[in-house]
């Protein structure tokens, strides 16, 4: 019997996160857990996203921005492919990655950091849904999505999105709509932003904050 990541060969993932440098990442949970935690919590989300996902498909990516030479990543580079990503705004960084996976790959599923509760019978389950549809989508409670796959990327799919509002997923599910595109979408689940979100985790995953 095939494993997980032997069934999925056609399938490459993307993680997309940040160089963890002091004061630029986890940037609203300084107040509570200072420069120096808030990184090691990014550290700490990013291993775990890489984890489950190097147990849910053989080929990884990480996407970085702003700098791929940072020691954290050059350590990964050893065993995982680190590419930057490309654009200014957020709609074109991750449209010229999934254009990318898909000159390649069949299925690309690309993931954040920020929703460590995605685990791998979720990311298996996106890949599955890549053979009846065109897209999968995995909502967030704020309104936004953690999990984008696709098998024919278009950045139709971003027109008019209203980035860092509420709106997000309701205006790509518009768009989807106008241009006829097929997509599913699995349970919404939550990421972690402020430190209410932060408390959550703490309860649902200790090990991700400990000694925080």
């Amino acid at each position: 019997m095939m494993s997980k990541t032997e069934q999925n060969r056609d399938t490459l993932i993307q993680i997309f996160t940040r160089t963890p440098i002091e004061g630029e990442v986890k940037t609203r949970l300084i107040p509570e857990l200072g420069a120096q935690g808030s990184c090691e919590l990014h550290k700490r989300m990013t291993l775990h996203t890489l984890q489950v996902a190097t147990h849910a498909a053989p080929a990884v990516q990480i996407w970085c921005t702003p700098d791929i030479n940072h020691p954290f990543l050059a350590n990964l580079s050893q065993a995982h492919e680190i590419k930057m990503q490309i654009g200014e705004s957020l709609a074109d960084r991750m449209s010229c990655s999934l254009t990318d996976g898909l000159e390649k790959y069949k299925k690309v599923i690309l993931v954040g950091c920020d929703c460590p509760v995605i685990d791998e019978a979720t990311l298996v389950r996106a890949i599955s849904i890549l053979d009846q549809h065109n897209y999968v989508f995995i909502p967030v409670e704020d309104g936004g999505f953690a999990l984008i796959g696709s098998v024919l990327f278009s950045p139709q799919i971003f027109q008019n999105v209203p980035w860092n509002s509420n709106l997000v997923m309701s205006q790509i599910r518009e768009n989807l709509k106008k241009f006829h595109y097929s997509w599913e979408e699995l349970p919404a689940l939550w990421d972690v932003d402020e430190f209410v979100d932060y408390k959550r985790l703490s309860l649902h995953m200790p090990h991700l904050t400990r000694g925080l």
